[in-house]
Parts: C-alpha cells; sequence; structure tokens
C-alpha cells in the first residue's frame, strides 16, 4: 500500500514537474513580451512629444535669424526704447 502510494505520488510529480516547466518558460517569454510592448508604446509617446519639441525650436532659430526677435526682445525686455521715440518697420 505504502508502495502504490509513492509510486502515485512519484508519478503526479513527474507530471506535474513536465507541465510546469514549459509553463515557466513561456510565462516567462510572455512577461519579456509584455514589456517589450509597454516599453516600445512609451518610447512611442516620447518620440512624438521630442519631434513637437524638435519643430518649436527650428521655429525658434529661424526667428533668431532673422534678427527681427533680437530687436524686439531688446527693446521689451531690456528697456532699449528712449521716450518719445517712433518705430517704424520696414518689411523687405
Amino acid at each position: 500500500m505504502k508502495q502504490e502510494l509513492s509510486f502515485f505520488i512519484k508519478k503526479w510529480f513527474l507530471v506535474l514537474f513536465f507541465f510546469m516547466l514549459p509553463g515557466l518558460y513561456l510565462g516567462r517569454k510572455i512577461f519579456i513580451l509584455v514589456n517589450a510592448y509597454y516599453t516600445e508604446r512609451n518610447l512611442k509617446r516620447s518620440i512624438i512629444v521630442l519631434s513637437a519639441e524638435n519643430e518649436l525650436l527650428k521655429k525658434r532659430i529661424e526667428e533668431y535669424k532673422s534678427g527681427r526677435f533680437i530687436e524686439a526682445k531688446a527693446r521689451n525686455d531690456l528697456g532699449m526704447i528712449k521716450k518719445d521715440e517712433k518705430i517704424y518697420v520696414i518689411l523687405k
């Protein structure tokens, strides 16, 4: 009786072992796959945000190169306007 019980336990232990081993292996692979999916999604969001910031910086660079921005900044922020000064803007 004891021998039959021992054989029964060993048999089920082996069956469970052979089913759990691939399950654990596949579970780890599924975890890695899901983690990669969320990482990719977050990186795509970051790329969109950085692209928008890049476009904004390109527009600012064009404003700086035109020279109008520097003049306006000097007059408004630094107070480089004389009293009773009239400003004429000549468009080319």
